[in-house]
């Protein structure tokens, strides 16, 4: 539906007006209250260097909260909290962009509940309040900011650590689908008045975080700006509040964030996923009818995880969320653990009946299957591989060269100082690669190299990049993005001669080698990434089946402060030709691993174990190599 036809449809009338002649003097101080701290009062409130104003309406409460970016400034955000639901905290979508997407969102105010969003760029959104939908005709256009990432600013595609590497240009092919989201038939409001368009903060978050994993949040007290994987760790105190305090010893959920908490579990895994392939619920159910139907499929532990994750007691809704992303949702991605910092809380008393519970939750759970597959195939080769290459990251044997990356790091801090001329090249994965190569150079025998990616775990795309550009010279990555059902290419400059400067003279660095990449079950994400990119570019895949893996992380956020990490819908990795990862990569030259059964003397379960001595004899794939290419 386009946004004219939409407009065209029925207004509908708000079943209450938004005006001054029904404020209540108790109604007034209800609402006031509500908008402190969860749990705190207007005294507390400004105690806590935060202010509650008069309330524009009974409808509402305002709160100015500070914002926490590395440290507590003094900018500050106004917050609503709607009498409907108390506790949870919603923010104009104009402002969040201020904050998060660089500024230059208008909001068209077309008197009937519905409203039309512009981006700095020109791309809509169409907002219904009453219905609670939102409709967007090209959503990439809409949240992506590409001029704001060439900038620098934390508001694009892919904002990377990597200065060895910068975004050049995102090229989407075909048109793009529309996308609806509908937070009605989920239970989450939506306002909107003469001044913005009103959503939960969590909501703003999961729907506009990148695969950099830039997000906002909000602990009752301040609001958060975070980037990459790091969730609290800025801030020690970030779950020391009375609320959180209260949950943990033994008081319920406030009801309204329980409530919403669920309804944004649904917002997050119908819309935000990725729908990797490999997820133990229903995806068509997922997908067409949401979260709460595809568990109820599930049958009695379905029933069991939804009251689980609805509970207002806090020990019971961390177990459901530990389970939720350990069994159901277990793709190797996903992790809806909440991360509070009381498993380790020392001997806290105030935390003892929730580590008691927590603790006896864990012993319940043990290893998914992919968890056992990944540990397995890691333990099994690292016990076999050569010390010279673990040691040195490089082995050579005749006219083959190994070069081992366990995972595609960066090292930000190492790199600034090399460019400074303040240190070595970094042994991140990039720096790793690069004196790899080198070393191959200086060595007048090499013509094949093979990167063993045979216990690589993933890590960032950014590396996996810079690192397949500068053995080959390609300069992209493919994707698809789930919402749009786009594909795209993402274009990059990289600093192959590594002088700090992004110009032709990058384009010179050759190193003309025949590729392999070393793979198993261990290789999973990027690990199993960059052998379809090897093979793209002409190289052989030796091993065993690589482990699958084919979404960037997003993170999403709930209400109460927590923050999940999840197989995100905005970058599934792709090869040239779109193929699917998720199944990993069927190598060219397969290792024969003997298989040894037995019967597990407690739980009595056949258990198979691989022999991965093959890993460990170098120079016998070194020779196999060779000869691939020579034939």
């Amino acid at each position: 539906m386009n946004r004219s036809s939409l407009f065209k449809l029925k207004a509908y009338k708000k079943t209450f007006k938004r005006t001054a002649a029904v404020m209540a003097a108790a109604v007034l101080i209800v609402t006031m209250l509500a908008g402190c701290k969860q749990g705190e009062s207007a005294v507390q409130a400004a105690e806590n260097g935060t202010t509650v104003q008069a309330a524009e309406s009974a409808e509402y409460a305002v709160r100015d909260v500070k914002i926490f970016d590395g440290e507590l400034t003094e900018r500050t955000v106004p917050l609503r909290f709607y009498k409907e639901a108390p506790h949870v905290a919603y923010m104009g979508i104009r402002e969040y962009f201020d904050l998060m997407l660089g500024g230059g969102l208008t909001v068209a105010d077309h008197g009937d509940g519905t409203f039309t969003l512009t981006n700095a760029k020109g791309a809509e959104a169409d907002v219904d309040t009453v219905k609670g939908i939102v409709i967007m005709e090209d959503m990439p256009s809409f949240d992506n900011y590409l001029e704001d990432a060439k900038a620098g600013v934390q508001s694009s595609f892919k904002d990377s650590p990597a200065p060895y590497l910068r975004l050049r240009e995102v090229v989407y092919e075909g048109e793009p689908e529309p996308v609806t989201f509908d937070f009605g038939a989920l239970g989450i409001a939506i306002y909107g008045d003469e001044e913005d368009v009103w959503f939960p903060v969590s909501i703003l978050s999961s729907w506009f975080t990148d695969i950099a994993q830039n997000r906002l949040t909000y602990n009752g007290k301040y609001l958060y700006k975070f980037s990459g994987e790091s969730s609290y760790t800025r801030d020690l105190e970030y779950f020391d509040t009375e609320y959180m305090d209260g949950v943990l010893q033994g008081q319920p959920r406030d009801e309204d964030l329980a409530s919403e908490s669920y309804a944004e579990l649904g917002f997050v895994f119908r819309y935000m996923y990725g729908y990797p392939g490999t997820t133990g619920l229903d995806p068509v159910v997922l997908r067409d009818q949401g979260l709460d139907a595809a568990l109820k499929d599930c049958g009695e532990s379905g029933q069991e995880l939804i009251r689980e994750l609805s509970s207002r007691d806090m020990r019971e809704f961390w177990h459901g969320m530990y389970r939720l992303s350990g069994t159901v949702l277990e793709d190797g991605h996903n992790d809806t653990s909440l991360n509070i910092g009381v498993v380790d809380a020392g001997s806290d008393e105030r935390y003892q009946s929730f580590r008691e519970f927590t603790w006896n939750a864990y012993s319940e759970g043990g290893m998914s299957e992919l968890e056992q597959k990944l540990t397995k195939a890691n333990l099994g080769i690292f016990q076999v591989r050569p010390e010279e290459l673990t040691q040195n990251k490089y082995y050579s044997s005749g006219d083959t060269a190994v070069i081992l990356l366990t995972a595609f790091t960066v090292d930000r801090e190492a790199w600034e100082a090399f460019y400074r001329d303040d240190g070595p090249v970094p042994g991140d994965t990039y720096g790793t690669i690069a004196q790899g190569l080198m070393k191959a150079a200086e060595d007048g025998r090499i013509r094949n190299v093979i990167i063993d990616l045979s216990t690589n775990g993933g890590g960032y795309s950014d590396a996996a990049a810079a690192c397949i550009s500068l053995m080959t010279g390609r300069d992209y990555l493919c994707g698809y993005d789930e919402l749009s059902k786009q594909h795209f290419k993402v274009y990059f400059d990289i600093d192959r001669n590594l002088d700090g400067e992004f110009d032709e003279k990058d384009e010179e660095v050759h190193y003309d080698y025949h590729y392999g990449a070393l793979v198993s079950n261990a290789s999973f994400s990027c690990g199993n990434l960059f052998p379809f990119l090897v093979r793209d570019e002409g190289g052989v895949v030796i091993g065993e089946r690589s482990g699958g893996g084919v979404c960037s992380i997003q993170k999403a956020v709930l209400s109460e402060g927590f923050d999940i990490r999840i197989s995100g819908c905005k970058f599934k990795l792709t090869d040239s030709r779109n193929s699917d990862f998720e199944p990993g990569i069927e190598p060219d030259i397969l290792l024969e691993l003997p298989v040894e059964k037995a019967v597990d003397d407690i739980t009595g379960k056949e258990t198979e174990t691989k022999d991965y001595s093959a890993y460990g004899d170098l120079d016998k794939i070194c020779e196999e190599v060779s000869e691939w290419f020579a034939q």
